[in-house]
């Protein structure tokens, strides 16, 4: 199913927020879980510095980073789920308003509506034939609506169901 995160602790999720001349704004955290195959899905969104440039995209425009991870438990521990890693997703989801006049159509378009038209247009797809090690957490608290997990690492998740998919 898929969950998003309203809660942790661990340095590399939190200091994803940038400054304020990043070049990407964070938005929501979220993961997809279809076993084996887990993906950690990162929003990336439009930041208000740049909101008057050209080629910036629309306001709502949104660029979707997603980790895809294999995991894996036993039956001696099955909440402990140990985590490989197997590629990486980039789509776009992109509001900006399109005339009709097809001069937004083909590469150049997607371009002219920022990084999100450029990935909704050529979404990017990394996955081999290989996978390595990401690490591995434990489940702590499962039901229909909450998940709360511990990493290895010793920091803590917690995601919810949302009603309104966003992913």
């Amino acid at each position: 199913g898929k969950w998003t995160l309203i809660y942790t602790d661990a340095p590399d999720i939190t200091s994803l927020e940038g400054g304020p001349l990043s070049t990407a704004k964070l938005g929501r955290i979220g993961q997809e879980c279809n076993p084996p195959s887990i993906k950690n899905v990162i929003e990336w969104t439009r930041p208000e510095w740049a909101s008057s440039l050209p080629f910036s995209g629309g306001e709502s425009s949104r660029v979707l980073q997603k980790v895809c991870c294999e995991g894996s438990a036993t039956k001696d521990n099955p909440r402990q789920v140990d985590l490989k890693i197997a590629g990486l997703e980039l789509s776009g989801v992109n509001n900006n308003d399109d005339d009709g006049s097809g001069k937004n159509a083909g590469i150049g378009g997607s371009l002219f509506n920022g990084p999100a038209g450029f990935f909704e247009s050529n979404p990017v797809k990394l996955q081999g034939p290989l996978t390595t090690p990401f690490g591995k957490f434990e489940i702590l608290y499962l039901d229909d609506g909450m998940r709360i997990t511990k990493t290895y690492q010793g920091y803590y998740a917690v995601n919810v169901r949302d009603e309104n998919e966003w992913f």
